[in-house]
């Protein structure tokens, strides 16, 4: 037998093999460049080299590993772009983080948050996008340098769900068919965030914050509204906040410092700030005032305050931000450590 004539066969037949599944040939590795398709369990997003100077438009492709992925989790192991212009309110403009399937975009310093981002994969669509958009800072050299260092992973649904509908797969072109030892074999259950929600702590302490809190300044950015949950344990849901300043809707006084009607009102009116962090069924202590129960918060409300929550059910904040901007009220936003 000719060994080396069975080498080149063996060769030949790989390299075919390999220009016919294109997602097995190229879409490896624990990290991902710019303009590059993963299919793996879980990737980083790196920054590309010299991304400041004139710019770039970074898009990152994340292909379902099979049908039953329902969620990503991405992590934002560093996370720094040019913060949001205020003008009419805070947004993204210089810098922006674009997810498919979220409905607002990211920008300013978020290292060590993260995001839920819906996927519903398809036999014709099985791939989400996750794009940087950066400007140049020859054009802007006020701008700082961004980096970003982004893990995805990619959640998949329990066995008791359908994976999809569609066509068969005798009627699923080549290159839409389920890729071969799709299946995951990871225990997803627990990643899982229960739907609507954007953050999702399993943890029992940590950390939480509004989006580009950074040191302390914010701020945060306007026209949002998520959810932020909590895998519930036998304990109460216990929040210290460290920092607290949202706009509010009217100005605060000593019998209402910062709740409720004031953070959002009953009316609405269309020049009357609705930015509010909503704990439903609060119990507040702060230091040298009474006990007060609340649902919305906003100024000063909760600084250096302890809240306690207790209700049946998930646990879960709301944050909303809307699309005014008033440079003497400052809209620095929150941080709380939680405990569970």
């Amino acid at each position: 037998m000719n060994l080396s004539g069975s080498f080149a066969l063996l060769v030949l037949v790989i390299a075919v093999g390999l220009q016919q599944t294109p997602a097995l040939a190229q879409y490896t590795g624990p990290t991902l460049a710019c303009g590059g398709t993963s299919l793996v369990k879980s990737t980083t997003l790196v920054t590309p080299q010299n991304v400041a100077a004139n710019g770039i438009n970074c898009v990152y492709n994340i292909r379902a590993l099979n049908l039953r992925i329902c969620q990503l989790r991405l992590d934002f192991n560093s996370f720094s772009l040019a913060q949001p212009t205020l003008d009419p309110y805070p947004r993204c403009i210089n810098d922006v983080l674009s997810i498919e399937n979220l409905d607002f975009d990211l920008c300013g310093e978020n290292t060590n948050q993260h995001v839920y981002v819906p996927f519903n994969p398809t036999t014709a669509d099985r791939t989400l996008s996750i794009t940087f958009r950066i400007a140049s800072r020859n054009q802007i050299p006020t701008l700082g340098t961004p980096h970003w260092s982004v893990r995805v992973q990619q959640l998949e649904c329990p066995n008791g769900m359908a994976p999809a509908s569609g066509a068969s797969l005798r009627d699923t072109p080549p290159e839409m068919a389920p890729l071969p030892l799709a299946r995951t074999l990871h225990g997803d259950v627990g990643l899982l965030a229960p739907a609507g929600c954007l953050q999702y702590h399993t943890e029992s302490f940590g950390t939480i914050e509004s989006f580009n809190f950074g040191t302390g300044t914010g701020p945060y950015l306007g026209g949002l509204s998520y959810a932020i949950c909590f895998q519930r344990k036998n304990n109460p849901l216990r929040l210290q906040t460290t920092q607290f300043e949202m706009a509010a809707s009217a100005d605060p006084t000593v019998a209402n410092p910062g709740f409720d009607e004031l953070c959002y009102s009953s009316i609405q009116l269309a020049a009357r700030s609705e930015d509010h962090l909503h704990i439903p069924n609060a119990v507040v202590q702060r230091p040298g005032a009474p006990t007060m129960r609340a649902s919305r918060f906003c100024h000063h409300s909760l600084m250096d305050g302890t809240v306690e929550v207790s209700f049946p059910g998930p646990f879960m904040l709301f944050f909303n931000s809307d699309q005014l901007f008033d440079p003497f009220r400052r809209e620095i936003g929150f941080r709380m450590t939680y405990q569970l």
